[in-house]
């Protein structure tokens, strides 16, 4: 009987706690395995927000053109397969748990961290099942994260906010720098950056490579209509209907729009319209229950809440009841002042997945219930049927609570 735990087997390796920025290690693990990451085309998606829209939109366009893709996201919200998509859908546990059996020695021998094995794991099922395309999320950073060992067809850097300044630097630029690594001589980049002195500094570095820049406003766009189910735009002139009614999601949209038309031309815009309209994002204003309305939101960084508050003032929203928790390392006392305006109730809770420690300070900010089911539960009590209670914050606790109303589906 064989008796290996594929989830204590990544539990040694550190779990997502773990964070070593560096590719030594895993260029080692690599050339061992073959190099697996050189057999499939790959498309690179970095920054800091929107990171997982913009490559679920490319997927799915992709997909919808009759490409077979394999994508590879993070983080996970209900279980560690959602990482691993075959066609959209994420790996059964039996084929993600033959891999890790398979590739523990080679993680042991390199001393992989956890996020490391996954991008191992992932590029070695590639060689094996042979997809058209790799399709990458960026986990953190770029020029040492462990996807940054492909040579692209093309690359997307969504944007730059502040996100793990400990690694990436304590300015934008140095955030920036890091970002850029993913970059490859030649290949062409597509960016939705805003501030001057970033875009003149990532002009600067594709002029050096020789890679064609594209900035997403360079394409017009507008909002015809939009509520909780969505909005209908008006995408470079043509109208496109997402499920997701905030702006980042339409930026996001764009983003994926320029990047096919430049890198896929001969994928119909009529294509992008159905791919796009059938995208969904688990988790980002996620309607997951109507009457009363439950809307799941992961917006973990004040960008992202930014842009969480900006949608629910376009929509008149008031009266929410809101649950939020965030992660110890962020700027959870500014969120929480953000949310306030539109809460008839706001509860603040603590993130069980969350890297580090909480301090003291944290459970005083706000009305607080340590235990997220229980404070989940208690506000839905208070609902009536024309009431919205919204979850928000940390992906991790959107994705703990996930798994009340929707299950997992494997390819």
């Amino acid at each position: 009987m064989n008796s290996f735990s594929w989830e204590s087997f990544l539990e040694q390796l550190g779990g997502e706690k773990r964070i070593h920025y560096s590719l030594e290690n895993l260029l080692g693990a690599l050339k061992e395995a073959g190099h697996p990451e050189k057999t499939v085309k790959s498309l690179v998606i970095a920054g800091t927000n929107g990171k997982g829209s913009t490559t679920l939109f490319i997927s799915e366009a992709l997909k919808t053109h009759g490409a077979r893709v394999a994508t590879y996201l993070s983080p996970h919200l209900q279980h560690l397969r959602e990482r691993f998509q075959d066609g959209l859908r994420p790996w059964t546990e039996e084929r993600l748990s033959g891999h890790v059996e398979a590739l523990a020695p080679i993680a042991q021998k390199w001393k992989l961290s956890y996020f490391e094995f996954l991008t191992l794991i992932f590029f070695w099922d590639s060689a094996q099942t042979k997809p058209d395309f790799n399709v990458l999320e960026v986990g953190m950073g770029g020029r040492l994260d462990a996807t940054n060992v492909t040579d692209p067809l093309g690359t997307v850097l969504t944007n730059i906010s502040w996100d793990h300044a400990e690694y990436l630097g304590n300015t934008l630029e140095k955030i920036l720098s890091e970002k850029m690594g993913v970059l490859r001589p030649r290949v062409p980049v597509v960016s939705g950056l805003q501030e001057i002195g970033l875009r003149n500094l990532l002009q600067k570095e594709c002029e050096r490579l020789s890679s064609p820049l594209y900035f997403t406003d360079s394409v017009p766009r507008k909002v015809l209509r939009k509520s909780w189910q969505g909005q209908e735009v008006l995408i470079d002139g043509q109208e496109f209907f997402l499920k997701n009614p905030s702006r980042g999601a339409l930026e996001n949209a764009v983003t994926a729009y320029l990047f096919l038309r430049k890198v896929f031309p001969e994928i119909p815009v009529s294509t992008l319209q159905k791919a796009f309209r059938s995208m969904v994002n688990p988790g980002r204003l996620e309607i997951v229950q109507e009457n009363p309305r439950i809307i799941l939101s992961g917006d973990h960084n004040v960008a992202g809440m930014k842009t969480l508050t900006d949608t629910l003032q376009e929509l008149g929203a008031k009266n929410l009841y809101v649950l939020c928790g965030f992660g110890p390392d962020k700027e959870a006392s500014q969120m929480i002042q953000a949310l306030k305006p539109f809460a008839k109730e706001l509860v603040l809770t603590r993130v069980p997945r969350a890297r580090g420690e909480y301090d003291e300070t944290y459970q005083n900010l706000a009305n607080y219930e340590e235990d997220p089911g229980k404070a989940f539960n208690e506000l839905r009590k208070k609902l009536k049927l024309e009431d919205t209670l919204i979850v928000t914050g940390s992906l991790y606790l959107v994705g703990d609570l996930r798994g009340l109303f929707k299950p997992i589906e494997s390819a």
